[in-house]
């Protein structure tokens, strides 16, 4: 049976003169993490929002147009359009990468000052749609860029922020599960012993020190060596074989000292 997991993520990313013109990716989707049972390496994401805070002081405050009621759409629009483009300005580009495409850019838009600031809905730059959708391959960047005015100075600042929610649909997948679980105690001296034969059915080991004092040093084979390996420290120092560091083969021990008592349980 199919299975959606479903979480809520948040974009932010701030500019100040700090960022130079360097390029930064301000979304892509997460990464699941490998021990999940999950078929899929990241999930998608849909934005749900995008927006950018534009606080810029080092260029003139340009006021807006004075439109009137008698002007035509064109007529307003192209006044709005004078006033973002045939000015002093900062820009911002936003940019598209996936797997198969490099970064291209998708817009430029222009950063002015208005007091005291004030925001832009990024979301019409990707979609005419209420979400943004992004497959797990792809990535969303930004960088400032020099218009001819410069780039962010002194007390300019720009924040890129918005919401995500990631999804995954997991698919139903035949990996062998641990039926049984066998537990061990072992005592561990100064000269090295195995504690586990190879097991090529063992899906897990979690192995424990229960000695007060004494460490103990692990090794995948025949010999273990004082000092040297996979170090339990006193006290319930532990050590896994799990999926995600698989191994079957001989495991041995050694102690510091005489006595030390060595918890174990094996999974298959």
């Amino acid at each position: 049976m199919q299975q959606i997991y479903s979480r809520s993520v948040n974009i932010l990313k701030r500019f100040t003169e700090n960022e130079g013109n360097s390029m930064f990716c301000i979304y892509e989707p997460g990464v699941i993490t490998p021990w999940d049972y999950l078929q899929t390496v990241r999930f998608y994401g849909f934005i749900t929002d995008l927006r950018l805070r534009v606080d810029i002081e080092s260029i003139p405050e340009k006021p807006l147009p004075d439109l009137s009621v008698t002007q035509s759409r064109t007529e307003r629009l192209s006044a709005m359009r004078d006033m973002e483009w045939n000015n002093e300005r900062k820009e911002i580009g936003l940019f598209l990468e996936t797997s198969g495409h490099p970064i291209t850019k998708i817009a430029s838009i222009a950063l002015l000052n208005r007091v005291p600031y004030y925001h832009v809905n990024l979301m019409p730059y990707f979609t005419d749609n209420a979400v943004i959708n992004v497959a797990n391959d792809a990535r969303i960047h930004a960088c400032i860029e020099d218009a001819g005015f410069g780039l962010l100075q002194g007390q300019d600042e720009v924040v890129i922020f918005g919401s995500v929610k990631e999804e995954v649909t997991t698919l139903p997948e035949d990996e062998r599960r641990i039926e049984f679980c066998q537990p061990y105690n072992f005592t561990v001296g100064t000269q090295s012993i195995q504690l586990l034969a190879a097991n090529p059915n063992r899906l897990q080991a979690t192995i424990v020190n229960r000695h007060t004092s004494a460490q103990v040093f692990l090794n995948y084979g025949n010999t273990a060596t004082n000092g040297a390996g996979i170090c339990l420290l006193p006290n319930g120092g532990s050590y896994e074989i799990n999926r995600t560091n698989p191994y079957q083969g001989v495991v041995s021990a050694i102690s510091s000292v005489s006595g030390a008592t060595l918890s174990v349980l094996e999974c298959v």
